[in-house]
């Protein structure tokens, strides 16, 4: 049952978002913003292909090294320097591309909102309505931008993860063999035993990082809130300036802002201990996924079924691998992050629908002149 809700929640979590920010890609500018996703893809496989022509330069080095085949460097070394060239090239191009995809987001999301807000005298009622919907200029400028921007750089790095994983899953495969497994005194051929070895070791290891991080996407969201505050009471002051001469208040001005901060401090801190407890872990676990493959292939080097070039590419194949499988790990903290911009963005646009417009008031050109249209008159 809450495996259901929680996948309930979830896909309503992504129709919420879907609905506020997708419009993005399917508006006016649809063809030319699907033509830079595309690129943004074809980009992300040739980055793919850098570090799988990596693991087989490496198979080739370590058999050179062991044959003392001296004379095979020069070839190695130039053909790194190729790597290094289109590594390069990719790298550039494919951030180019991501950054014009991504601001090209967000100013969309930030018209619309703008647009919403400032329009039927909704910036006037919005303060006045319940709900989570404060500092409605901070979620425009600041959560708006996190939102755009991670989520094209989550789907990147979960895209890149998803081809690197197969990439290097095939690459194991193929390494493995066929290894025989004794039971009850019966031989069993296991096929693959590398790549089901990375996926257990993955797996245990994000059923424990979540474990671990359980707290950090509450801390993240209550420190997101707590900032928000800050600079509203910071805006506030600065926009009642005056009144607070007028009426000596800077006293208690002053102690609103501690005690503002003080919020700001403790969310901090509630957020680096989270922190603190997912970054021990993916220290030790980065330390045992690039040690743990080469005491596993070890004996088969040792007995003389691989070379020394089989061995290190194999380890490499399951390091890749295993941080493949570790993209929910490695990103906690950001879709944490993301997440609670997410849904400060979406409380602000649901409370704006949710306000009835003030009906139009016919005015004068005049009346919008600070000087009574002597101005326009004048000219």
């Amino acid at each position: 049952m809450v495996e259901r809700v929680s996948l309930r929640t979830a896909s309503g979590f992504v129709r919420r978002f879907a609905g506020l920010a997708g419009g993005y890609w399917s508006g006016r500018d649809r063809w030319s913003v699907r033509l830079l996703a595309a690129a943004l893809l074809a980009l992300t496989v040739a980055q793919v292909s850098v570090p799988v022509m990596m693991n087989l330069w490496s198979q080739r080095l370590f058999d050179a090294l062991e044959q003392r085949a001296m004379d095979l460097l020069p070839v190695m070394a130039a053909t790194a320097g190729g790597i290094l060239l289109f590594n390069i090239a990719v790298s550039v191009t494919h951030l180019w591309v991501k950054r014009r995809l991504q601001f090209g987001w967000r100013a969309w999301l930030t018209r619309r909102l703008i647009g919403d807000w400032v329009s039927d005298g909704r910036e006037q009622a919005l303060p006045s309505l319940p709900g989570d919907h404060d500092n409605p200029d901070g979620r425009i400028a600041e959560d708006v931008r996190i939102v755009t921007e991670l989520a094209i750089d989550l789907g990147h790095s979960l895209t890149y993860c998803l081809l690197l994983l197969v990439s290097f899953a095939s690459i194991l495969w193929r390494l493995s063999g066929v290894v025989e497994i004794t039971v009850g005194g019966t031989s069993v051929p296991v096929p693959g035993h590398l790549l089901l070895l990375a996926l257990a070791f993955s797996a245990a290891g994000t059923a424990a990082a979540i474990a671990v991080a359980r707290p950090l996407v509450r801390a993240a969201e209550r420190r997101q809130g707590l900032e928000a505050d800050f600079r509203f009471g910071l805006a506030r002051v600065r926009e009642n300036a005056s009144v607070i001469a007028r009426q000596h208040g800077e006293a208690v001005e002053r102690g609103r802002m501690a005690l503002l901060f003080g919020g700001v401090r403790r969310g901090w801190e509630r957020q680096t201990g989270a922190l603190v407890r997912v970054m021990a872990f993916g220290a030790s676990y980065s330390v045992l996924s690039a040690v743990f493959p080469i005491l596993v292939v070890a004996p088969r080097y040792a007995a003389g079924v691989i070379t020394l070039g089989m061995m290190m590419q194999t380890a490499q194949a399951f390091q890749q691998a295993v941080a493949a499988l570790s993209w929910p790990i490695d990103n906690l903290a950001t879709v944490a992050q993301w997440k609670a911009s997410v849904e400060r963005v979406l409380g602000l646009k649901e409370a704006l629908d949710g306000i009835t417009p003030l009906p139009p008031v016919k005015a004068n050109a005049r009346d919008f002149l600070s000087d009574g249209g002597t101005t326009a008159r004048k000219r």
